[in-house]
């Protein structure tokens, strides 16, 4: 029964120990009552009804109960002066790792580290081209149902050469009977930015993002990646389309 009440009373005060206020507050109210300690524990010339007369003298004054309550405050406000110095070391580790670190890496790796902002753009690229890409792909299908019911496919097309191409056929029916000076002034510079091996966006940018669309509608170019940037190449009949244009100098119709 004993054995158990020493265990208990034991692991009670372990317990509170361990809590940071009462921890802290033991170790001040020892430090502030050294003398009184050591005289009840450690000093042998004190016998033990002096060591009782300290005891009741120090617990039962006034100046006792006044301090430790000025103990309790010296407690709490180390207490605010340990956690104040753990969130300041921990901003300044933070302030290293996500603003000074990536500033001094990116200075002494410029090619290998590039900011969110910059990878957060290239992805939405991409994410923009594959859709573009889905769509594309939804368009041919589309397209070449047009030309089925108009009886030409794209195997007759991509079957005829520049020879056979010298007077107007099907192609400039189906392609060219309404295509105005701006739309063959841009496939022209189409046809030099795709040849010239210009990435997707500088395509977009110097021929235009209506008439990359109308020609993409059209089935003439599609994209594809080279080194994980986009490029546009002509399609088979794009090509039969381009060699048409070139060899015979198209107008509108």
């Amino acid at each position: 029964m004993v054995v158990k009440f020493i265990e208990s009373t034991y692991d009670s005060v372990k317990d509170k120990l361990k809590n940071p206020f009462y921890g802290t507050l033991f170790i001040v109210w020892v430090i502030r009552n050294r003398e009184f300690i050591f005289n009840v524990f450690f000093n042998e010339n004190v016998n033990s009804d002096k060591r009782l007369e300290i005891i009741r003298s120090h617990f039962l004054s006034w100046d006792s109960l006044l301090s430790f309550i000025g103990t309790i405050f010296i407690s709490l406000g180390l207490m605010v002066l340990i956690y104040f110095s753990l969130n300041l070391s921990r901003l300044i580790v933070e302030l290293s790792e996500r603003v000074l670190k990536p500033r001094i890496q990116k200075i002494f790796s410029e090619t290998s580290i590039v900011s969110r902002e910059e990878y957060q753009t290239v992805i939405n690229q991409r994410d923009h081209y594959i859709k573009r890409f889905n769509e594309e792909n939804q368009e041919k299908l589309r397209l070449q149902e047009e030309l089925d019911t108009k009886g030409v496919t794209k195997q007759n097309i991509d079957g005829q050469t520049s020879e056979n191409l010298d007077t107007p056929n099907k192609i400039d029916i189906i392609f060219f009977q309404d295509w105005d000076d701006n739309l063959q002034f841009s496939f022209k510079k189409l046809i030099a930015e795709v040849n010239n091996h210009h990435s997707a966006g500088e395509v977009e940018e110097k021929v235009g993002d209506e008439y990359v669309e109308e020609f993409r509608g059209r089935d003439l170019i599609e994209i594809y990646y080279d080194g994980g940037v986009p490029y546009y190449k002509f399609t088979p009949l794009g090509i039969a389309v381009k060699d048409f244009f070139n060899k015979n100098n198209i107008r509108a119709l």
